[in-house]
């Protein structure tokens, strides 16, 4: 029996674009729900699937997992609570329970965890523009680094060494001015190659569109979107309390999608915000901590509902 068949599906929506207001011809479509599973999955002593993945666009959370996620207040997981109902497509009792309680998911930590992963698309904008504007020109050797063809160190050895010197415990160790010298030539190259795959799978794998994009103004502006997408949401929740996932602000998000800000406008717009996230934060009517206790014994009463069912 396919694990999705013994579950209970309690709520289930459209994400993504089409739940952002973004979406554009050949947009996919973005499904993700909450599920319960079977008591056995509660009672047993093996472990349990935390999610369902029906399509790389289509995902299920078991409920413990998404409260959980819900909690630490990641992104994802907290704009499926605030979709527009016209993007629900299941909703139960116990689902709606789930959504009367949403804004009990609500904290400070919005700051962090928006802005973080607002961050994480600027970093992914800054290396493929450094990619653009300076491709890797060959692949790099260990010749390069003044290194023989292979190590003559065991790798769990350099990597122990590579510890005590994050930890400043090897300076003061018994280790000579030549093995500090080997082990840092390692290290530049080993980041170096790492550098160098990255730069390899990214021209391998990245989309025909987004590539002409980026040729074309210099920079990922898909990611650019999302990046100012993500901040404007942290400094909205922050200030009212309200989760817009249906954004206000498309036009202007799809100008940013095509291209219309140049890479130094962006990266002004960006410092901008997270200076604006970091004064909202500790003014803001959030709680600094979700209520745990209330929450878990929410996450009791939706299972043991649907158990009982």
């Amino acid at each position: 029996m396919k694990t999705d068949d013994v579950t209970t599906l309690i709520y289930e929506t459209v994400h993504g674009s089409r739940a952002y207001g973004l979406a554009r011809d050949g947009s996919d479509t973005d499904i993700k729900g909450v599920i319960v599973g079977p008591s056995i999955w509660y009672l047993g002593f093996t472990e349990s699937p935390e999610q369902v993945e029906l399509s790389a666009d289509h995902v299920r959370f078991e409920a413990r997992k998404f409260m959980r996620l819900a909690a630490a207040a990641n992104p994802t997981i907290l704009e499926l609570l605030f979709t527009d109902p016209e993007d629900h497509l299941t909703v139960t009792s116990a689902g709606q329970r789930l959504l009367d309680a949403r804004r009990r998911f609500l904290t400070k930590r919005v700051a962090d965890t928006f802005n973080g992963y607002a961050m994480g698309q600027l970093k992914r904008i800054k290396t493929h523009r450094r990619w653009l504007l300076e491709p890797p020109a060959t692949e790099p050797l260990r010749a390069d680094f003044g290194l023989p063809e292979s190590t003559v160190v065991p790798k769990d050895q350099l990597g122990a060494a590579e510890t005590l010197i994050e930890k400043g415990q090897l300076v003061d160790a018994d280790v000579s001015d030549n093995f500090l010298a080997l082990l840092a030539r390692e290290k530049r190259y080993k980041h170096a190659r790492q550098q160098w795959e990255q730069y390899r799978s990214w021209l391998k794998h990245r989309n025909p569109e987004r590539a002409a994009l980026e040729a074309e103004h210099g920079y990922d502006t898909k990611h650019a979107m999302h990046l100012v997408r993500l901040q404007r949401m942290a400094t909205e929740i922050l200030e009212t309390g309200e989760v817009r996932v249906r954004r206000q602000d498309r036009e202007e998000l799809l100008q940013v999608r095509d291209g219309a800000w140049s890479y130094d406008a962006l990266i002004e717009h960006s410092e901008a915000l997270t200076r604006r996230v970091a004064e909202l934060k500790p003014s803001s009517a959030l709680p600094t901590e979700p209520d745990q206790d209330a929450l878990n014994v929410l996450c009791v009463e939706i299972v043991a509902e649907v158990l009982r069912a």
